[in-house]
C-alpha cells in the first residue's frame, strides 16, 4: 500500500527554483539532534518532515478558519433574526398612582393560631 502525499514530492527532478523557496532559520540543537534522531528511524528526509509539518499545520489553521467564520455567519444570522425587539411601554406615575388600590394586597402573614393546614388541603 503506498503512502498518499499532499505535496508535490521534493526532488531535483520534479521541481525547479521557481517552485520552491529555500528557508533558514535557528532551531536549538537539543531539538534538531531529537529530530534528527527520529527521521533516521523512520527513514525519511529531514525536509520531507518539514514540509509535511507545515502541509497540515496549514490545512488545520484553513479548517479552524472556515469554521470559525460558520460560527460568525451563525451568530449574524440570529442576530439578524432577532433585531425585531419592540420595546415595552412605559407606564407613567400617574397611571400608577391613580390604579394603586386595585393591585395592592396586604401581605398575609401566618401565625402560630392559624388553620394552616386546612387552608393547604382547600388548595
Amino acid at each position: 500500500m503506498k503512502k498518499k502525499m499532499h505535496w508535490k514530492p521534493f526532488s531535483h527532478k520534479t521541481t525547479s527554483d521557481e517552485d520552491t523557496k529555500l528557508i533558514t532559520f535557528r532551531v536549538p540543537n537539543s531539538i534538531v539532534n531529537d529530530f534528527d534522531e527520529l527521521v533516521k528511524f523512520k527513514r525519511g528526509s529531514r525536509t520531507s518532515y518539514l514540509v509535511g509539518f507545515m502541509d497540515n499545520f496549514i490545512r488545520n489553521e484553513f479548517k479552524r478558519l472556515e469554521e470559525s467564520n460558520r460560527v460568525n455567519e451563525f451568530i449574524h444570522s440570529i442576530r439578524s433574526r432577532n433585531k425585531t425587539t419592540e420595546n415595552l411601554p412605559k407606564s407613567s406615575d400617574n397611571v400608577w398612582k391613580t390604579h394603586r388600590d386595585d393591585y395592592y394586597e396586604p401581605i398575609n402573614i401566618p401565625h402560630i393560631e392559624d388553620d394552616w393546614e386546612n387552608d393547604l388541603m382547600r388548595l
